[in-house]
């Protein structure tokens, strides 16, 4: 008995819970049960810097949103970061970066500390409050990760630490939640910006002024502003290599729907070659049909999502 005993208090001593999040978050990822909030901004629409590696920060546009928070008494930070990593793998989401010594961490001159000051709100000490600025004084864990929300990507950064011994909460567990939920391109012309923007940020970018006709493989003349683009953006990138992809929607079979992506695909590269003398290796057409949906394809919103070609940086 004695030695089981034993075993129950290690075990409760040095093990990580399994997932603990039961609290309301911020409609992309929850809060770690138990805590509470001492400070929730919505920023709102803005640019944010955002650490893809450790020697890379993309700058993204987004919904954002920094929920600061005290977590439940005993818990340390590596537990909520080992928490929301698992999380965030059971959603499919993908680990980006992940430092224990976020004070040491520097990318292209800039201190982590200062990468993520981006909009952050600047509050005094309180006596039972942290601040913003004197938690990232004593701050041991960094994470960011993308989640893909259907229509939608989200990234999320999460920062881990004590508390500051000036407002009496150095034994108990801080970290801020950063979301920032990225809309996808609009259903309008494609820009360099966009797709120099969304290849840097998640390394595809989904275009819809191509057009065919229905059933069709043929582009139209009114495809040939954004072939224009394209064309110059793989001309001014001519050392790296892309897919072009084709998707549908789910109406029809789906033997015919891949049969068609593959086809329109083609025809994209095609034209890409022969009229704007891109290098044949330099594109490769695939067509998936209506295997990778945005959204649901209950709705026309959602069809008319689905139905996109991508470029995609191999």
């Amino acid at each position: 008995m004695k030695n089981y005993i034993l075993r129950v208090l290690f075990l409760s001593l040095f093990s990580f819970p399994t997932i603990l999040f039961a609290q309301e978050g911020n409609g992309i990822i929850s809060l770690y049960e138990g805590s509470s909030v001492q400070f929730d901004d919505l920023i709102g629409f803005e640019e944010f810097p955002v650490v893809m590696d450790n020697s890379t920060v993309t700058i993204v546009d987004g919904i954002i949103r920094r929920q600061f928070c005290r977590a439940p008494e005993g818990r340390s930070p590596l537990e909520i970061m080992r928490n929301y990593e698992a999380t965030i793998q059971q959603m499919n989401g993908e680990i980006l970066f992940r430092s224990r010594e976020p004070g040491s961490v520097e990318i292209d001159g800039n201190e982590l500390q200062t990468i993520l000051a981006a909009h952050r709100p600047e509050r005094g000490l309180a006596a039972n409050v942290m601040s913003y600025t004197r938690f990232y004084l004593n701050w041991t864990d960094v994470m960011t990760a993308r989640i893909s929300m259907g229509a939608k990507d989200a990234y999320v950064i999460i920062v881990a630490g004590r508390g500051e011994a000036a407002a009496r909460q150095q034994d108990r567990t801080f970290y801020e939640l950063i979301t920032i939920e990225v809309e996808p391109m609009e259903l309008g012309k494609v820009t360099m910006d966009a797709l120099q923007q969304g290849l840097a940020a998640q390394g595809r970018v989904a275009i819809y002024n191509i057009y065919f006709d229905t059933g069709e493989s043929t582009l139209k003349p009114e495809s040939f502003d954004a072939l224009d683009t394209i064309a110059e953006f793989l001309s001014q990138n001519s050392t790296k290599l892309f897919l072009v992809v084709g998707h549908t929607d789910n109406v029809g079979s789906y033997e015919m729907n891949l049969e068609l992506s593959d086809a329109r695909a083609m025809a994209i590269v095609d034209m890409l070659i022969n009229e704007y003398e891109i290098e044949a290796e330099q594109v490769t057409p695939v067509g998936i049909g209506p295997a990778a949906p945005l959204s649901s394809n209950s709705t026309e919103e959602g069809r008319a999502r689905n139905r996109r070609v991508e470029i995609v940086e191999m």
